[in-house]
């Protein structure tokens, strides 16, 4: 718990930077925080003639974000934490067919996400889509798996959210599916057996979360 207090500690004053570096038109500007689930897949691995599969896990994740709106445009920047969950769990056969991920082996990480936003107005709701790019680096594993997670990664993210105003709260519903377009880890090792993939090994997520504006 003080670790991740430590966390969003740092999250909340990195965005606050943010808003000072933009040159503001910030009559309209927002900062804001983000509360959901997350719901990942790491993808499969194959190496010659034997192949890791992964069950999906389930997590959380906590944002805090900087809202600049530029006409139907907005530019949303943020610093997330997501507990991704036992992300290596489900591992099928090692090399003499038995079970080889124990319980456990969570991943937890750090994110840059970036979202640009399309808003569309009405009435009385503020549809939008959004898409950016999210830049990722693990903050915690367990002592098994964080040597082969690469010290940073890119993903992209696409989604779609409406803005809307209850009891003088401003709230963003949002739904984004996170998926990875460099290589997550380097490879992954079982006891003294080394699995190094023939392809990327990626992590992809549906994110479940509420916004509200500050």
């Amino acid at each position: 718990m003080t670790t991740q207090l430590t966390i969003l500690r740092r999250l909340l004053s990195a965005v606050l930077l943010l808003g000072f570096i933009f040159p503001m038109a910030t009559a309209h500007a927002q900062l804001g925080v983000s509360l959901g689930l997350n719901f990942n897949r790491l993808s499969d691995i194959k190496v010659g003639d034997t192949q890791a599969t992964f069950d999906n896990s389930q997590g959380w994740h906590v944002a805090i974000w900087f809202d600049l709106p530029l006409g139907p445009i907005a530019i949303r920047p943020g610093l997330r934490y997501m507990d991704a969950g036992a992300l290596y769990q489900g591992f099928q056969e090692d090399l003499d067919g038995n079970q080889a991920v124990p319980e456990g082996l969570d991943v937890s990480l750090l994110e840059i996400p970036i979202d640009i936003r399309y808003r569309l107005t009405l009435p009385f709701l503020t549809p939008y889509v959004m898409a950016g790019p999210v830049l990722r680096f693990p903050s915690g594993a367990d002592e098994a798996i964080k040597d082969n997670l690469k010290a940073f990664s890119l993903a992209g993210s696409l989604g779609v959210g409406v803005e809307m105003n209850l009891l003088g709260l401003r709230l963003y519903p949002e739904l984004q599916y996170t998926f990875g377009i460099t290589a997550f880890a380097d490879e992954f090792r079982i006891g003294d057996v080394a699995f190094v993939p023939d392809t990327r090994q990626q992590l992809n997520a549906v994110m479940l979360r509420l916004g509200i504006g500050l």
